[in-house]
């Protein structure tokens, strides 16, 4: 989409009397939805906002199945096209169809708001595709340079306009986004369900790098961030350990939509960017710590000769998708996820129920300070289950005995204190 265009914007595309039909919603006089067939050489392709949209389309790959299939079908059978393809569904403050002018207009006030709901695949196939025809502006062009299937084909156009609410917005986007089942993750950051932590995560060093609508191309999802929080929520019991985090990410999402959980998670505001960093801690640091236990010499003793690591040369070395960290040693989840849980001891809460989280002590320090004692345990929970990470990460003995740990680490600090 073209990020020069200012709102509101009216949009006014050519069209036959022939192919438009108006009709007012049966349920509600206010709205009205226009349907239409325009040709596709008509169309502002790739200029629609879609940001109510709940997958991201600023990067298509269109040797993937269903842009691929899109463009086929437009070259080859472009007399048929508005008949194969779904068409563009758009949502507008308002729309109107001129049988003077014979032109059909739609103003997006908001693209936060308005714009395209349904059909920006097809919608961003059909600008790659003119783009390859000339750089210049396709509605430019002269009718003897445009490839005939540009002529002959058609889509349909669905433009919902009046007042649409939120919840009409969202029950839309779900609804009519059904030929790839979008993730939740989408549909809840669609209703806004992630400012909160929107606004702390875009404001920090980490900004850009998460990926809140399906297809966004940023390195690290929504649903794993939420995970790495969830090991800190304070609705765990002290001998409950989180390892649905680990064993049942598709469950966090439900989590979250329930309100006290979704209430208790916005309580970790103050340190949500430190657990994030700190999973990248402990992955960096894992190697340092796992030499202090094994020495340098004997069996075991080089970790990227274990099974359950990946190990990278130096020139190869692979970039952690929060930090932008550099490490040689590719630590499975398995293992850094019951060892990052054990660190949610180390927050303090205020007992009056008032007041911000803090760390009791400092979690980077303590790892770098104690963490061998832990990787230790990791490591040889993982030999006794066949070096299998996937069932370490589901040990709950080696949950809580890495929580037992750094719990009476704590206490004896207290004590000292």
């Amino acid at each position: 989409m073209s990020t020069l265009t200012k709102f509101p914007h009216e949009y006014r595309i050519p069209a036959s009397q022939e192919f438009v039909r108006t009709m007012k919603s049966p349920h509600n006089e206010d709205l009205t939805t226009i349907h239409a067939f325009v040709r596709i050489r008509d169309i502002q392709s790739g200029q629609i906002p879609d940001k109510i949209n709940p997958r991201s389309h600023e990067k298509i790959d269109e040797k993937k199945h269903v842009p691929a299939a899109i463009k086929e079908s437009l070259e080859t059978d472009p007399e048929n096209f508005h008949l194969l393809n779904r068409g563009c569904l758009i949502l507008a403050k308002k729309a109107w169809y001129d049988n003077q002018s014979r032109t059909l207009h739609f103003v997006i006030e908001s693209e936060d708001e308005h714009g395209m709901v349904d059909g920006a695949t097809t919608d961003r196939v059909l600008a790659s595709a003119k783009k390859a025809v000339s750089p210049a502006d396709f509605l430019s062009l002269k009718d003897e340079e445009i490839p005939d299937f540009f002529k002959e084909s058609y889509v349909h156009l669905e433009i919902i306009s009046g007042d649409i609410d939120e919840s009409l917005r969202i029950k839309l986007a779900d609804a009519r986004n059904t030929s790839e089942q979008v993730k939740e993750f989408s549909l809840a950051d669609l209703g806004g369900e992630f400012d909160w932590l929107k606004t702390v995560l875009e404001s920090s060093e980490l900004r850009g790098r998460i990926r809140y609508r399906e297809n966004e191309p940023k390195p690290m999802d929504i649903r794993t961030v939420l995970a790495l929080l969830t090991l800190f929520h304070p609705n765990w019991e002290a001998d409950n350990d989180p390892l649905v985090a680990y064993s049942g990410k598709g469950r966090i999402i439900d989590l979250y939509k329930i309100e006290e959980w979704k209430t208790n998670y916005k309580r970790l505001k103050p340190v949500a960017v430190d657990i994030l960093k700190l999973y990248d801690h402990l992955h960096i640091n894992f190697q340092p710590q796992y030499k202090k236990v094994f020495g340098t010499d004997g069996k075991g003793a080089k970790l990227g000769r274990r099974k359950e690591i990946r190990y990278y040369p130096d020139k190869r070395a692979k970039t952690l998708p929060l930090t932008q960290q550099k490490t040689q040693y590719v630590i499975p989840d398995g293992w850094l996820y019951p060892l990052l849980a054990s660190l949610r001891v180390l927050l303090k809460w205020p007992k009056s129920g008032k007041g911000d989280v803090a760390w009791a002590i400092d979690p980077f320090e303590y790892f770098d300070k104690r963490g061998a004692i832990l990787v230790r345990d990791v490591v040889e929970t993982s030999e006794d289950r066949g070096n299998n990470p996937n069932a370490t990460g589901k040990c709950r003995g080696l949950w809580s005995g890495l929580r037992t740990k750094v719990e009476l680490d704590l206490l004896k600090s207290k004590r000292q204190d």
